[in-house]
């Protein structure tokens, strides 16, 4: 692609050469640069790509995008300067692609918890309804059946429309996507053309590592509504709003000023609800009702947090005209999500679950959950990300020791932490009265083979914290770590008497 049509809707604030080479690739990490390659260089929290302007010229950029009017050595690149980088990324991304969102129906989920089970269960309608579909967010980024590792929830706006434009290229039908707050504010979702946005929930103490207070967070998450749906040109676009949400007039006068009708989902009041919720070991039963007649549903996923997912996909489901049976024969098709209520079987006479509850709200939902369940004990082992919001911790550790009959505190991502010092916060929040029934095992491996170690016939097991996460990140290594497996490895040679 010609340079000048590449840039055709950026706003340059000067460039360098009137030259118009040809363009063929695009990149915004100095190390992928190959020759006739555009190069935009990105501020990030960590590293600044204009720190790197001489190496992509060496490496055989043609033109790079910069927010800075730096000097480099290399005079034959043209130099476009953009008051933002990020911006002009999504808008050279689309434009490279030749605007990929357009020839699909694209539905972004935000909130919160929910958005990967929202997704999943899309996902399983969808197709259950005859359309082929794409997948984005925190587990996997899917292609038809190709499966990609995911990197981050919400992957860098080059990334999602190189996917998008392969699901055209496969053509898709829908793409189905999780849309983190960090995404929304750094652009990464600029230049999608939405079809529907769904919003699950907000809660408080989340992400304020970044967002800083709930104010700039409510905010983060509006903009899925108030710029990028608003700014799609679909002709037919759809929010979906959970009413119980402390914060659903905030989506719903969103959806509302942009000229949307918005779907709202609850449990009494809403669009669509729910009835008679049944929970039990094996899955729950409940009556979803909607103006378009009502459904009897069997679902694998249970607790009360996985019928708010369910009503937000029944929702969107009724936005996009699908049949009621397909709705429901959709739902009942999925019985499990990676690190979601895992169950893990070894023939052990107790339940182990793995779960990806890692925020206050999640952990107290599924503790919540367990309770409404008929076990003798309920046994946790849970920890708390390194270099995130502290305010949460003592919080998790408050519900822990509220809602558990024994809990161990380990670590989950440390990162640049000391696991010791994440820890001593968590139980900060845990009232004298409890101190005997917690320990404390920084080790993960360790506080795990202790926790089996003390489960006994009729307990539930719970593992929480990183869920589908193969790795665990310590300072600045990697290593593999799957709770699942690890839970495996331990009770493979484990004899249980009757």
């Amino acid at each position: 692609m010609k340079l000048k049509e590449l840039i055709k809707d950026l706003k340059v604030e000067k460039i360098t050469s009137h030259s118009n080479p040809d363009i063929l690739g695009l990149t915004y990490d100095s190390r992928k640069v190959r020759e006739g390659y555009l190069f935009v260089a990105i501020v990030g929290s960590k590293e600044d790509g204009h720190r790197y302007l001489n190496d992509a010229a060496e490496q055989g950029a043609k033109a790079m995008v910069i927010e800075k009017d730096t000097v480099f050595a290399e005079k034959n690149v043209v130099k476009i300067v953009v008051k933002d980088s990020r911006v002009a990324l999504a808008h050279l991304a689309s434009n490279f692609y030749h605007s990929p969102s357009k020839n699909l129906k694209v539905i972004g989920v935000t909130g919160t918890n929910g958005k990967t089970t929202v997704t999943y269960l899309l996902d399983s309608i969808l197709k259950t309804a005859g359309y082929k579909t794409g997948l984005i967010g925190t587990i996997t980024y899917k292609i038809g059946e190709r499966l990609i590792a995911a990197q981050n929830t919400t992957p860098q706006s080059l990334e999602i429309q190189n996917l998008l434009a392969e699901l055209v290229r496969e053509k898709s039908d829908y793409l189905v996507m999780e849309v983190s707050s960090h995404s929304l504010v750094q652009h990464r979702v600029e230049k999608i053309e939405f079809d529907a946005g769904i919003f699950t929930n907000l809660t408080k103490f989340e992400h304020l590592d970044y967002h800083r207070n709930m104010k700039q967070y409510l905010s983060a998450k509006l903009l899925l509504f108030r710029k990028y749906l608003a700014e799609s040109s679909k002709k037919k676009k759809s929010a979906i709003i959970n009413l119980d949400d402390p914060f659903a007039s905030h989506f719903i006068k969103a959806a509302k000023k942009n000229g949307i009708k918005p779907i709202t989902y609850g449990m009494k009041k809403g669009d669509v609800t729910a009835r008679n919720y049944l929970p039990t070991e094996l899955g729950a039963s409940f009556k979803i009702r909607t103006s378009f007649g009502n459904l009897q549903i069997f679902s694998r996923l249970i607790g009360k947090f996985n019928l708010y997912n369910i009503l937000a996909a029944v929702s969107l489901g009724i936005a996009e005209r699908i049949d009621l049976s397909v709705i429901k024969k959709g739902i009942e098709r999925m019985e499990v999500i990676p690190g979601r209520l895992e169950v893990v079987d070894c023939g052990q006479p107790f339940k182990i679950i793995v779960d990806y509850a890692h925020t206050a709200s999640a952990l107290k939902n599924l503790l919540l959950l367990a309770k409404e369940l008929s076990f003798k004990r309920i046994l946790l082992i849970f920890g708390c990300g390194g270099d995130r919001d502290k305010r949460k911790r003592p919080l998790m550790g408050a519900i822990a020791a509220k809602f558990t009959d024994f809990f161990i505190i380990t670590s989950d991502n440390p990162r640049s932490e000391e696991p010791a010092s994440i820890i001593r916060n968590v139980e900060r929040g845990i009232k004298r009265r409890y101190r005997k029934k917690y320990r404390v095992e920084a080790d993960r491996e360790k506080a795990i083979r202790q926790g089996l170690a003390l489960a006994k016939p009729g307990d539930l097991f719970i593992v929480a914290g990183k869920g589908h996460e193969t790795y665990q990140i310590l300072k600045d290594t990697i290593v593999p770590f799957d709770d699942r497996l690890m839970v495996r490895k331990i009770l493979q040679n484990t004899e249980w008497k009757p």
